[in-house]
């Protein structure tokens, strides 16, 4: 026996082609960002900072769990995610200072591709998308907050050896 065949299925109204474009693009860049923060916990691990390799490796995982925010969005929507091709992260640093720059420009870019995704979501009157852009953004918040205070800390107390050995033992911390 054959089943039914569903007719008058519509395509979900909130799935736009610009929705559907955009979080895609948020999937990649979530999963581009864990694998450059995997990138560089691996280096800090091989050059003897135990501690900040612990750090960078969270916020690799924490990386994949805001892709699939944006996954679970499509899905809910009834649109498949797409499994995005990456580009290779840099593989070499010149230094935890290096890392934690690095680490605040690319925060930085990504909460600027954040705020974009929300007013995205308000120019096309999707509420839901604009609730998972505020989502992003307080992560983003939270995100900017920690690596602006790494910063602030090789500011005020240098990047000398004794400095970096007790800051990456500081980190045990976090």
């Amino acid at each position: 026996m054959a089943l039914p065949a569903f007719t008058n299925v519509s395509k979900n109204p909130f799935a736009t082609k610009e929705c559907i474009d955009i979080l895609n693009y948020r999937i990649e860049q979530e999963e581009y960002s864990s694998r450059l923060y995997h990138a560089m916990s691996l280096w800090l691990n091989d050059n003897g900072y135990i501690h900040a390799h612990k750090v960078w490796q969270t916020d690799a995982d924490g990386e994949m769990v805001h892709a699939g925010w944006a996954k679970t969005f499509l899905l809910d929507m009834g649109v498949m995610p797409k499994v995005p091709s990456l580009k290779e992260p840099p593989q070499s640093f010149a230094g935890l200072p290096d890392i934690i720059r690095k680490s605040f420009d690319h925060e930085v870019m990504v909460t600027k591709q954040c705020n974009d995704l929300a007013v995205q979501a308000l120019k096309q009157g999707n509420h839901l998308l604009y609730q998972l852009a505020i989502k992003f953004l307080n992560e983003q918040q939270e995100e900017m907050g920690k690596v602006q205070t790494l910063v602030d800390q090789l500011e005020t107390f240098g990047t000398d050896k004794i400095a970096l050995r007790l800051f990456d033992h500081e980190l045990k911390e976090k």
